[in-house]
């Protein structure tokens, strides 16, 4: 079972757009979106090992395959915050637009805690593996659509409560697939950085001049 006991404040800030100092009031609502938010979320997480050549079709595009490339596993897993996280989002961000602006970002940034914590225990039934680190659809030029078939066969509706809407977009809003390969010998580890990421051209960190990781 995972807990998560804080938000990273500087990715969520991040997130925000906001680079500078906080001040007092500004880290008081921090204080306070933090409790409501760590109080609304119940992280859950699914998870399959497959042989990589029997799951051929959902592994589109040239970048996945490159990373992939000498793994002969594949793990796929997703992560949610749950419903709750979504519902305590949409009230805040009804009676506060800044509260709801930052607990929306607290939110992603806690995703992302939750990811880094899943594939930790994940990997903890691997050790005698080498691994890649963790490939999301809309990384490079995998597609996005992929959503739909990617939680159907890690069952994850009915595990965990994730499905994909009609549009594309996974609910529970804060939830995460990624994809890790697993293979026998060391693996050259491929650059994790802007260009793998689906937000290279219009990314807000790149704009200032940094980027999120």
């Amino acid at each position: 079972m995972i807990n998560l006991n804080s938000v990273d404040r500087i990715q969520a800030f991040r997130y925000m757009g906001f680079y500078g100092e906080p001040d007092e009031n500004f880290m008081k609502l921090a204080d306070i979106c933090e409790k409501k938010l760590l109080s609304a979320i119940k992280p859950r997480y699914c998870w399959q090992l497959f042989q990589k050549s029997d799951i051929k079709f959902l592994l589109l595009g040239n970048d996945i395959q490159k990373h992939l490339e000498h793994c002969e596993q594949v793990i796929l897993f997703c992560a949610t915050l749950s419903q709750s996280t979504d519902t305590c989002i949409r009230i805040t961000q009804t009676s506060d637009i800044l509260a709801g602006m930052m607990i929306d970002a607290m939110a992603s940034a806690l995703t992302e805690q939750l990811c880094d914590s899943v594939e930790q225990e994940i990997l903890i039934n691997f050790k005698n593996k080498y691994s890649t680190w963790r490939f999301s659809a809309g990384y490079g030029d995998m597609p996005l659509q992929i959503q739909d078939d990617f939680l159907k066969l890690i069952h994850a509706q009915k595990r965990i409560g994730v499905c994909v809407t009609d549009s594309g977009l996974m609910i529970p809003r804060k939830s995460v697939t990624a994809i890790i390969g697993l293979s026998d010998t060391p693996i050259k580890k491929s650059q994790k950085g802007c260009i793998t990421c689906n937000l290279f051209q219009n990314c807000p960190y790149r704009a200032k001049g940094g980027h999120c990781n």
